[in-house]
């Protein structure tokens, strides 16, 4: 069963639950935000726009955005100076330090870098990422599971329900204390 099922029947929502729906709503509306308006793009150094957005690894795609935008605003962006600067920003972006830090916090990356070592840094940050999501989900549904339980009056139903909860929290010890495989070979 799921948590949203669970809540549109009428049960509780674990404040876990509630958290994770906040931040999807909230990453969902910042998503539509590579707008700029009529001043920006009247005031905009595209060189320096270029930049910012190398910097921050946005998908090079967003000067059609800006384009488009600017063009309402009869403005027209200088593509030139916003690659150069693109291009600029791109070498801190993808400077391998920063590969981890980029997956760990769930970023999209649109393939801008061509350093290796960001790359695999990015994917060891992204399946942490996806480990920290996978715990987050695991523990709303065992807090579900708990208030369930705690109001079942049907002893099959909860002894059910235990069952689904020790299998969820045998996957979250999993998560939390991963096994660790050593292979050494001895030569002699």
């Amino acid at each position: 069963m799921s948590l949203l099922s669970n809540f549109e029947r009428g049960g509780s929502i674990s404040k876990y639950a509630k958290h994770g729906l906040l931040l999807g709503l909230v990453v969902t509306t910042m998503a539509g935000c590579a707008s700029m308006s009529p001043e920006e793009c009247k005031a905009a150094n595209w060189h320096q726009v270029g930049y910012q957005d190398g910097q921050q690894g946005e998908n090079p795609q967003i000067i059609n955005d800006y384009t488009q935008d600017c063009a309402e605003a009869k403005v027209v962006v200088d593509r030139i100076e916003w690659t150069k600067g693109f291009h600029e920003g791109t070498k801190v972006y993808c400077d391998p330090s920063n590969g981890y830090q980029v997956g760990v916090e769930g970023r999209e990356y649109y393939g801008v870098c061509e350093n290796p070592k960001f790359l695999k840094n990015y994917q060891m940050g992204k399946q942490e990422y996806q480990r920290q999501q996978r715990l987050n989900n695991l523990n709303a549904q065992i807090a579900s599971l708990d208030d369930q339980i705690s109001h079942e009056k049907d002893a099959k139903k909860a002894k059910q329900l235990r069952e689904q909860r020790k299998d969820l929290a045998h996957e979250r010890s999993q998560l939390l204390n991963p096994d660790v495989n050593m292979n050494i070979n001895f030569k002699f």
